[in-house]
């Protein structure tokens, strides 16, 4: 959070309606963490918005400014661990029958990005999260420690069975990435 959004939790505490200035500084990232995790638009904004009812809640307990931003990314990736145990119960809906957002691709190849999402959904919760955490959301693994209040060893643990789980699954992509189409 910037200087400006420094403010913002002082004002919040006062105002509840200065609370939409906390959300306008982090929904990006709170979405993209939820987003990340689930592959679906529509359980990234129900987890956004816990996650956002939870700050809401507990707004006396932060300490200062500086604590929002990790406050939420921890929280965030909780409630994205629990979403996932409570729909463990519920019947499952492939990714194939889910509409992808209507947005510009950012990456160079939608197809490898599909490709890579799909197959780290797959993982379990928790190294998938060290995952979105690491490669998305490009943290670091003591970072990554502290926000799913881990040990760091176990971090690189996770990642790196993570890792070898997706390595035989995408071996293939490296081949229809790289491919060029001869010039007619």
């Amino acid at each position: 959070m910037d200087t400006r959004s420094a403010q913002l939790l002082d004002a919040a505490r006062a105002d509840p309606e200065a609370f939409a200035g906390i959300v306008d500084a982090t929904k990006g990232m709170v979405y993209a963490i939820a987003y990340g995790f689930f592959r679906d638009r529509l359980i990234a904004e129900d987890v956004a918005q816990e996650a956002y009812l939870a700050l809401f809640r507990n707004l006396h307990k932060l300490q200062s400014d500086l604590h929002v931003k990790n406050w939420l990314r921890q929280t965030t990736t909780r409630k994205c661990i629990d979403y996932s145990r409570r729909k463990r119960h519920q019947p499952f809906v492939s990714l194939e029958s889910v509409a992808e957002p209507r947005t510009a691709p950012r990456d160079p190849d939608p197809f490898l990005a599909e490709e890579l999402g799909r197959r780290v959904a797959e993982l379990p919760p928790k190294m998938r999260m060290v995952v979105i955490l690491r490669f998305q959301e490009d943290l670091k693994l003591r970072e990554i420690a502290e926000t799913l209040s881990m040990n760091v060893n176990t971090v690189k643990t996770q990642l790196r069975r993570a890792l070898i789980r997706l390595r035989p699954k995408v071996a293939h992509l490296r081949q229809e990435v790289s491919y060029v189409p001869a010039a007619r």
